[in-house]
């Protein structure tokens, strides 16, 4: 076998690799068709109660953490600002349109240390956990020049309001 073999060879195995997981990422989001369905993309009127700027990590099913929930834009990471309403939590991922997560999604906001590919300082992560169509989901972000605990009150008072 001369070079030219062994590197045509070794490109068609990179191709291979490469389709195979281009193959995957595409049955994944045909899996999760149902959860995009069920995206809200509205925004309240009014005034936001809290502003927080940061970067979005992932979103994750609740029983399977290192299970990525590949709906966009809820499949990439990006700069996002969340804003808390009386009616839910609005995400403003960029790149899309606003996302609104209902008060009646069941939100509760916590702290994290890790999520999928992304580990972080104790409790450096704000974790919001909601239902996205039958699903529990996780999503995850990291602040950068806002409190995190400030946050995660503010979800938490309209969490409580709609229980």
């Amino acid at each position: 076998m001369n070079q030219e073999q062994a590197g045509l060879i070794m490109i068609a195995l990179m191709t291979l690799a490469l389709a195979g997981a281009g193959w995957g990422w595409w049955n994944r989001h045909k899996r999760y068709e149902p959860l995009a369905r069920a995206m809200n993309w509205s925004v309240p009127a009014g005034e936001a109660r809290y502003r927080a700027e940061g970067l979005y990590v992932a979103t994750t099913e609740a029983t399977k953490p290192l299970q990525r929930v590949a709906v966009k834009p809820l499949a990439y990471r990006s700069k996002v600002v969340v804003e808390v309403y009386p009616e839910g939590l609005v995400l403003r991922i960029r790149g899309s349109n606003p996302i609104l997560i209902p008060v009646g999604a069941g939100i509760s906001a916590g702290r994290a240390t890790w999520t999928i590919d992304r580990v972080v300082e104790p409790d450096g992560l704000v974790m919001v956990g909601w239902k996205l169509g039958e699903h529990d989901v996780e999503s995850y972000f990291r602040l950068v020049d806002s409190d995190s605990e400030d946050l995660i009150l503010h979800i938490e008072q309209i969490g409580k309001a709609q229980r």
